[in-house]
């Protein structure tokens, strides 16, 4: 049995939705399974059907213009992926952005964490009033980026030194009622996953699992393991961070508790980075040469994206362009385990244990 799951479909192939505006919808992985009785007993997994080069078009581009490439690699939270790389460039020049820059940045982190979180949770709220207000808020917050950027998904407002431009006049106080929506939303998402016991004990990936596949993020959350990054305080986190319960189950119910629980507790953390931009004012970027050069050798750096850890690895040879740039990305580690998240699962199910893993086409085509 072949299923294409994505956007396109191949001969031989049964197609595989998860809604027409689910992010599956724009990726495609393939599925090559063996069943027995109407169960997975073997399920072999293939990605990147849409390569697009990423990595080697960084060599080509100045340390300034290949921030643009990272903010395209997760459509899902673009913000996520200017940050890995700018703060690679940063930490290699040990640059220190000025304060306020550091809290702005934790600020639209949180913000694409919740954008990228609802946007996967949608599959718990296929139709309806709650699939209505979840894509509501999950346009409100493009909004936002709209406001402040001029761009709805793509927001590029990382720089070398800090961010492009401070918020406008007045953005901070847009976002409490957007807050207090998404908020009631959460609770009610948690509403709908405790009124169903259709993911409980489906797909179990257990601390070892992770381990083995490199899983991070909710998958490892939800096993037991917690290698948060954000726990390490990087930008304005030593000062708000706010741990997410961790489960031990590690099924497909706990993943997408964990979800939904990151729903509340980035909610509270930008609730505080307003608190703190308010108290904190200055220049939000530091004046650098038209030209940067970053020192010989190898540099690397993590961030917590919303599926995991993400990271840059980007060694310089000492000209204007880096010599490799590669990106370890969480949603490529996740897929690696779905053949064995599926194994045993019924057919039927395998929308749901797809939907409790998660993949962006960015995350998998590099």
């Amino acid at each position: 049995m072949r299923i294409a799951i994505g956007g396109l479909t191949f001969p031989g192939h049964d197609a595989m939705s998860l809604g027409p505006r689910h992010p599956t919808s724009a990726g495609l992985i393939s599925l090559a399974l063996d069943s027995d009785a109407g169960s997975v007993v073997r399920a072999e997994v293939t990605s990147g059907y849409g390569h697009r080069g990423a990595e080697k078009l960084f060599e080509v581009r100045d340390y300034r213009s290949m921030i643009m490439l990272g903010d395209r690699h997760d459509w899902l939270s673009a913000f996520g992926g200017e940050l890995s790389l700018t703060l690679t460039l940063e930490n290699s020049m040990r640059l220190a952005t000025p304060p306020r820059a550091a809290i702005l940045r934790t600020l639209l982190a949180e913000m694409a964490r919740i954008h990228s979180h609802l946007s996967f949770l949608s599959y718990l709220a296929p139709e309806g009033e709650l699939h209505a207000r979840l894509w509501s808020g999950v346009e409100a917050i493009r909004g936002r980026f709209l406001a402040w950027t001029g761009n709805r998904v793509h927001p590029m407002l990382n720089r070398v030194g800090g961010l492009a431009t401070d918020a406008p006049e007045g953005w901070l106080d847009t976002l409490d009622d957007l807050l207090d929506d998404i908020a009631r939303l959460s609770a009610d998402l948690r509403a709908v996953l405790d009124r169903t016991d259709r993911f409980s004990g489906l797909a179990v990936l257990d601390e070892e699992a992770c381990l083995g596949y490199g899983l991070t993020g909710p998958v490892a959350r939800a096993a037991g393991f917690d290698p948060d990054r954000r726990a390490d305080g990087y930008l304005a986190y030593g000062e708000l961070f706010r741990p997410v319960h961790v489960r031990t189950s590690g099924d497909a119910e706990a993943r997408l508790g964990v979800l939904i629980d990151e729903v509340g507790t980035s909610v509270d953390m930008i609730r505080v980075t307003v608190s703190l931009a308010a108290q904190t004012t200055g220049e939000v970027n530091i004046k650098l040469s038209r030209r940067l050069r970053v020192p010989e050798g190898e540099h690397s750096t993590d961030v917590e994206a919303p599926w995991g850890i993400a990271s840059c690895l980007m060694t310089s040879r000492g000209n204007p362009t880096p010599w490799r740039v590669a990106l370890r990305t969480p949603s490529f580690a996740n897929v690696s385990a779905l053949g064995k998240a599926l194994e045993g699962v019924s057919t039927q199910q395998i929308p749901d244990v797809v939907a409790s893993l998660g993949y962006t086409i960015g995350d998998l085509d590099k």
